[in-house]
């Protein structure tokens, strides 16, 4: 196929019609009219409905079924094939296949993401594409990281991935080397990360930032043989590349973005209330500009990577017009973030969110957003903190 294949990917807790049907605990109202929640939303608007396999398809997140209806069933996963997995890893993958995958200790916990991604890894070389785009929130997009490692060691070298990751957070527990290291495959990378992101109790929701593979480095064409590790979670481990978080000499990789933007997790893939809970009673029009500009970034780079969109975009504001109406009244985002003013006279900076490209269980192997990202534009209303130090090495971009 020369057309490419897109895979969405909803997050935790996240049906395939997440944003297009009301359920128990997800009124489909909570998002953005004009967005959805906007992996579903993309996936309806490449391919016309929800349930179409081509030419996109969309999976479930993890802790849920597949659909709003039924509520206590799944449809089972694609993890026998085509990709040649090892068999621990399909054992590991077999017990969040098909059944009821509705639960709270799940959603928590995550473990059911490496089966995802392997479905989503088998999906894409089922498809005969040779361009597979991946389009994920929270897990999902962790998901994808991981699907494009699947790809390249257990199926095929000379597919192209694309990934556009909307706040990937892998969750708690161990980081793989999967997830902090983007695969020789992934031809572009575009990640957006939410600023507000950042009170006390939000820190299992760490983002991880993959890091760029020697092809956006300049350092390869994507032709090197990697030497792999012996099983599914350590494949990357010998593959880790400069670590883009590190304070030093400037890294600009390419065909590598990362964009920071004022919202919280939910705010960032649609959700349009004034605090991202659940409430549609309380959704804001001063909310909606987030989901609008991811909504319009994601259906950018998905175009430029060869997606075709059969309608026009649902949002007719510009870009800089979004921009606009997003940073003339800050107020709302700073409330959800904890204030205008992020510093704090407790110790750890609990009001700045935490970062990391770094694999392994130590839940200090992380950046303080704020340092990594550089100084914010005068003209945008980004708080940081007095302490905010350093810059990571690649330059990051405000929204």
């Amino acid at each position: 196929m020369t057309t490419p294949f897109t895979i969405c990917l909803a997050g935790t807790a996240c049906t395939r019609d997440e944003g297009e049907r009301t359920r128990a605990n997800s009124d489909a109202r909570i998002y953005c009219p004009d967005t959805g929640y906007i992996p579903v939303r993309i996936q309806k608007e490449l391919s016309g409905s929800l349930d179409a396999v081509r030419p996109s398809i969309s999976v479930r997140g993890v802790g849920e079924n597949d659909w709003a209806v039924p509520r206590d069933s799944s449809e089972p996963l694609m993890l026998k094939g085509p990709l040649d997995a090892p068999q621990a890893l399909l054992d590991y993958a077999r017990k969040y296949s098909g059944g009821d995958q509705r639960s709270l200790p799940s959603s928590a916990l995550g473990w059911a993401a490496t089966a995802l991604a392997l479905h989503t890894a088998n999906l894409a070389l089922a498809s005969g594409a040779t361009t597979i785009n991946l389009i994920g929130h929270s897990r999902g997009a962790a998901q994808a990281i991981m699907a494009a490692w699947f790809i390249y060691a257990y199926g095929s070298r000379d597919l192209t991935i694309n990934i556009f990751a909307i706040d990937p957070v892998p969750g708690s527990g161990q980081w793989y080397g999967i997830l902090t290291q983007l695969a020789p495959n992934v031809r572009n990378y575009v990640g957006i990360y939410s600023w507000d992101m950042c009170l006390p109790l939000d820190k299992p929701f760490m983002a991880v930032v993959p890091r760029p593979n020697l092809r956006m480095l300049g350092k390869s064409d994507g032709s090197e043989a990697v030497k792999l590790g012996s099983t599914w979670d350590t494949l990357a481990d010998n593959y880790q590349q400069d670590d883009p978080l590190a304070p030093g000499a400037a890294l600009q990789p390419q065909n590598y973005a990362l964009f920071a933007c004022r919202g919280r997790h939910s705010t960032v893939a649609g959700n349009s209330t004034a605090d991202s809970g659940y409430d549609p009673d309380n959704v804001s029009a001063f909310v909606a500009p987030v989901p609008q500009l991811v909504y319009k970034l994601a259906r950018g780079y998905l175009t430029q990577w060869g997606a075709l969109f059969p309608s026009p975009s649902a949002v007719a504001d510009s870009v800089p017009a979004l921009r606009r109406r997003l940073h003339t009244d800050p107020a709302r985002f700073d409330a959800m973030g904890g204030g205008a003013t992020r510093t704090s006279s407790l110790p750890g900076r609990p009001y700045v969110r935490r970062v990391s490209s770094i694999s392994g269980r130590n839940p200090l192997n992380c950046y303080y957003m704020d340092n990594v990202v550089g100084d914010p534009p005068y003209r945008l209303a980004y708080p940081v903190t007095s302490e905010r130090t350093d810059s990571g090495r690649v330059a990051w971009q405000f929204l």
